[in-house]
């Protein structure tokens, strides 16, 4: 143990050796905290300068930055090339799987969260983090903003949702866990988020500020044990929520609250880096501004400050922000050892992933026989009154579907095609009304269902296709709670995304090909609890 505690001693002592915080300028101490986005898909000079002016400790990427595999490599390595700084950069992503991921094809569809959670399966988990780890070092990607392990107790939640392992506690907290430690096998960073708990909100802190009106004592049953089990899992980074516990944060958000990262730190025990979600949301923006707000979040503790793709602050405005911690840290308002600290946590969490030492990068692993496992294993066949399965060989059915999801109903009914059913696509939701009679359609019929319990006028719609066609199939294409709108139908599958692995796997559902075999990994109030699921034989 001495020697052990010796050998830690001199690695950090090698660190500060070869990046040392009291040689740095404060300039380059205020940039080492901030992870910054950008705009396009290569390094334009501009954004070099930028980067070059600002020295910032990280980046993250979006969806506007990446076209594909091959260019993601090629970006990543101009910037780490041209872009000259003293200290590497740690490159983000935010790749949660399903409904939340930047990287997508060649393997990287991964069903998401609650998908997992209807699996019951936390191996599958742990599989998943450490191919999704794999996938993004091998692009050049060191941090993955995931996983989410916020328990989605609000089924009226616009933000969490699926991208939630479920409503339970337990389940989050198994699979939040294993998949962090798939992470660390892969030598991937990761971050557990949203902290103290984005789960039972209804407002998004993209769009507003969410209170979060629970005692602490609540608090410690339901919110908290997943981000426990997050940090004995080993988790090198917790991501802070932009929402306000009275009980707990007074009325300033989470991010700015010195009493949410002290029982971080505190009572759970957490000495890794504390990450801050996009300062330019509007849960920050709207009430404190941004470079204010930064300052505010580093006095409370937290060591990296995001500043996201958001349009209230676009990158014009990263000068901005470093230049007000600068002048915070003169003028006394944030004491120069809480940037420090933040800073040496940085420097030892990229000396950890291998930054410095310019470890060699893996080969790209696809991942789509596991995506495909736990597709198959996750969709979810709530109820079932009509004859099993829907659909035979030589049938021509009619998928009823929301227009601004077309792709996803075009994927599908190819995945029909192949296995001997014929079909057309009606779309809804779009500026005109469905050219077509209910009560002509012939054969069996699909209804692709999206967010119903937000979109009255699509669940109302469809309400009408059901009265007609009392024998339809409803499809939870996204979360499972759009069941609760349209209990009425017959036959009914959750399938918790739309992913092409989730489609090929429906595709063989609905033709009983393989035998559905997921749980909800929530309640559907009133209608269905938590690990409910009904199946029928394979053929």
């Amino acid at each position: 143990m001495e020697f052990r505690r010796i050998a830690a001693a001199l690695g950090a002592l090698a660190l500060l050796a070869s990046s040392p915080v009291w040689a740095m300028t404060l300039e380059e101490k205020a940039g080492q905290v901030l992870a910054l986005s950008f705009s396009g898909t290569s390094l334009d000079e501009e954004t070099r300068f930028r980067l070059e002016e600002i020295k910032p400790g990280g980046l993250i990427l979006y969806g506007k930055n990446v076209e594909s595999l091959s260019q993601v490599r090629s970006l990543l390595s101009s910037i780490r090339e041209r872009v000259r700084l003293d200290i590497p950069l740690m490159v983000a992503v935010d790749q949660e799987g399903g409904t939340v991921a930047r990287i997508r094809g060649h393997g990287a569809d991964f069903p998401g969260n609650m998908a997992l959670g209807a699996t019951g399966d936390p191996d599958l988990a742990e599989r998943q983090g450490f191919i999704m780890g794999r996938q993004l070092k091998s692009l050049g990607i060191d941090l993955d903003y995931a996983p989410v392990v916020d328990v989605n107790s609000n089924p009226s939640n616009p933000i969490i949702g699926v991208r939630s392992f479920g409503d339970d506690v337990a389940t989050v907290s198994s699979m939040g866990a294993s998949m962090i430690k798939g992470f660390s096998r892969a030598r991937m960073g990761c971050s557990a988020k949203h902290f103290p708990g984005h789960g039972d909100v209804d407002i998004d802190s993209h769009l507003g500020l969410p209170v979060l009106n629970r005692s602490l004592e609540s608090m410690r049953y339901l919110e908290f044990p997943p981000f426990r089990s997050a940090v004995e899992a080993g988790v090198p980074a917790v991501m802070t929520a932009h929402i306000v516990v009275p009980s707990l944060t007074g009325e300033l958000p989470a991010t700015l609250s010195p009493e949410a990262i002290s029982l971080l730190r505190d009572e759970m025990g957490f000495e890794g880096v504390v990450l801050s979600d996009s300062m330019g949301m509007r849960a920050i923006s709207n009430g404190w501004g941004v470079p204010d707000a930064v300052v505010m979040a580093l006095r409370a503790g937290v060591d990296f400050v995001l500043l996201g793709a958001d349009p209230a602050f676009p990158p014009e405005g990263h000068r901005e922000v470093r230049d007000r911690i600068v002048e915070a840290v003169r003028s006394g308002e944030l004491d120069k050892a809480r940037l420090d600290d933040a800073v040496e946590r940085i420097l030892r969490w990229k000396d950890d992933m291998g930054l410095f030492s310019g470890e060699v990068r893996p080969d790209w692993v696809g991942g789509s026989a596991l995506a495909e496992e736990i597709a198959s294993r996750s969709v979810t066949l709530i109820r079932s009154d009509g004859p099993p399965p829907p659909l035979r060989k030589g049938d021509h059915v009619t998928l009823i579907w929301p227009e601004k999801r077309v792709a996803a109903a075009e994927l599908l009914l190819s995945r029909l095609s192949d296995l001997g059913v014929s079909g057309r696509i009606v779309l809804f939701g779009g500026r005109t009304a469905p050219d077509v009679n209910v009560n002509d359609i012939k054969g069996p019929v699909l209804m692709g269902c999206y967010d119903l319990v937000r979109d009255e006028p699509s669940a109302s719609f469809l309400r009408e296709v059901l009265e007609e066609k009392p024998d339809c199939v409803s499809l939870s294409m996204k979360t499972p709670y759009d069941l609760t709108v349209l209990p009425e139908a017959e036959t009914a599958l959750a399938c918790f995304g739309d992913t092409p692995p989730t489609l090929e796997a429906l595709a063989s559902i609905l033709l009983g090909e393989i035998r559905p075999s997921g749980h909800l990994p929530v309640e559907l109030p009133g209608l269905y609890p938590r690990g409910w699921g009904v199946s029928w034989s394979s053929r």
